[in-house]
């Protein structure tokens, strides 16, 4: 061989050796990193619990906390500002579209609990729907539901979710919304307003019904009877996703654990939410008023109990339902274009197969 050549394969040789030295190498037993959203509220801060307990971290998963808003986690997490984020169905339905032409695709994961806190109240001696269902068809339970507040006053906001849902609730059932009493008023006012029979349904929220429920009203309509259906769960970025599923798996898989002993517990959790909050510069809540935020929200507590809750077909709060209601949205008001053209981003089924399929391992 050459003197020359020799040469050049030695250089060569020592070339490659140097990189190969100079290059870090990743500690095959360190912890997976997953930026997380953090937002200063009871139902989105629950994975905390699992941090404190070391449960991440015993798995080979290392949390970091990102705050941002509830509002503003789609975007977040789109623009990587966190790898995980929480937001709901119809987020997801009206922001997707743009959020894959951008190249900035986000992933919905886990449909994880239902937000139940938004409900029309009413005096004592008004049937619920519910109860009305119990003895008619549903058909006739809404007929009979109606006909016994025509004249009476109906007190919610004007143009809310709470006025648009009971309006369609009435359309559905065969009744025109101009031929009852809409009187517009705010939350608090709207209860104050039931001590006059003239009143007949008030809307309130997650503020308003425990001080509703304690002057002794019911609640007439639920979020389900009026198809108000808030589901929050946990998307991802896709990219992040596609190279570290596992260890997203293993954060959904503690996530059920911290839901199930966070909930068993509520005063040791309620300290690390205080904490978090504490450290945030954020108002701490009373332990009452958080007990109260989270006794309106369902929580699926397992892989079989998301796919009953919320990918079911049959299930009263089928994750479809919030979807479709956006798209109808959006094209009733002219943003057709914003529509997707399909559900690829919904990976939930899979996702929940998944996890369903490591439990029965463990």
């Amino acid at each position: 061989m050459p003197r020359t050549v020799r040469v050049v394969i030695i250089i060569f040789c020592f070339a490659i050796l140097s990189v190969v030295v100079g290059c870090p190498r990743r500690d095959p037993h360190a912890p997976t990193r997953i930026r997380i959203a953090g937002t200063p509220h009871q139902d989105t801060t629950l994975y905390m619990w699992g941090m404190q307990k070391g449960y991440f971290r015993e798995r080979g998963v290392e949390l970091d906390i990102r705050d941002t808003t509830f509002n503003e986690q789609i975007e977040f997490a789109a623009g990587g500002g966190c790898d995980i984020a929480m937001a709901t169905v119809d987020e997801i339905a009206a922001k997707s579209k743009n959020l894959t032409l951008a190249n900035r695709r986000v992933n919905y994961l886990l449909p994880a609990w239902l937000f139940e806190g938004q409900i029309f109240v009413s005096r004592p001696d008004l049937a619920s729907l519910a109860e009305l269902k119990q003895q008619y068809p549903a058909e006739e339970a809404r007929h009979r539901f109606f006909e016994q507040i025509r004249g009476k006053i109906i007190a919610v906001p004007e143009g809310s979710s709470y006025d648009q849902a009971l309006r369609r609730l009435m359309k559905e059932s065969g009744y025109d919304p101009a031929d009852f009493r809409f009187v517009n008023s705010q939350l608090e006012a709207g209860i104050n307003g039931l001590s006059d029979r003239n009143v007949a349904l008030a809307a309130a929220g997650i503020v308003e019904r425990p001080e509703a429920e304690g002057r002794g009203y019911k609640v007439a309509l639920d979020s389900l009877d009026l198809e108000m259906i808030v589901i929050a769960g946990f998307i991802c970025r896709a990219d992040f996703y596609e190279k570290h599923r596992d260890a997203v798996d293993t954060f959904l898989s503690i996530w059920f654990t911290s839901v199930n002993e966070a909930l068993a517990h509520p005063r040791e959790n309620y300290e690390i939410f205080h904490s978090y909050l504490s450290n945030r510069g954020a108002k701490v809540p009373s332990f009452d008023e958080y007990e109260g935020a989270l006794r309106y929200t369902r929580f699926a507590r397992n892989p079989a109990e998301v796919r009953s809750m919320f990918l079911d077909e049959s299930a009263p709060s089928f994750w479809r339902k919030p979807w479709d209601a956006r798209i109808q949205q959006l094209r009733e008001s002219g943003q057709a274009d914003q529509v997707p053209s399909n559900t690829n981003d919904f990976i939930a089924d899979d996702v929940v197969s998944r996890l369903a399929a490591n439990e029965s391992k463990r």
